[in-house]
């Protein structure tokens, strides 16, 4: 499943989990980036590294897990089936946030 997760450390972090007791194991992860007018970019999170097999984080260092917006999943699922991690030109409103 698709979730944003939130660190202590405050990376915003888009996605594919599965919970394992205390550790959280986090799949073609890419960090939410703002941007300007109110933009969103995907970044992948850890470019350096080898994480086809995921990334396992310990429980203790996760502030939240929420589901993301329909509209940005559907972005960040594009992204990573295509490898790429840069904006569509098609900008995404909603009552308080812009998407793009």
């Amino acid at each position: 499943m698709i979730k944003i997760v939130r660190l202590n450390s405050g990376e915003e972090i888009m996605a594919k989990i599965t919970e394992n007791g205390d550790m959280l194991t986090l799949k073609d992860p890419c960090v939410l980036v703002p941007s300007e007018q109110g933009k969103l970019l995907f970044v992948k999170w850890l470019p350096y590294a080898n994480t086809t097999e995921g990334v396992s984080i310990n429980m203790k260092n996760v502030v939240f897990i929420i589901d993301p917006l329909k509209e940005l999943e559907d972005h960040y699922t594009g992204a990573i089936s295509n490898n790429l991690f840069v904006p569509s030109n098609k900008k995404i409103v909603t009552p308080s946030l812009s998407l793009a």
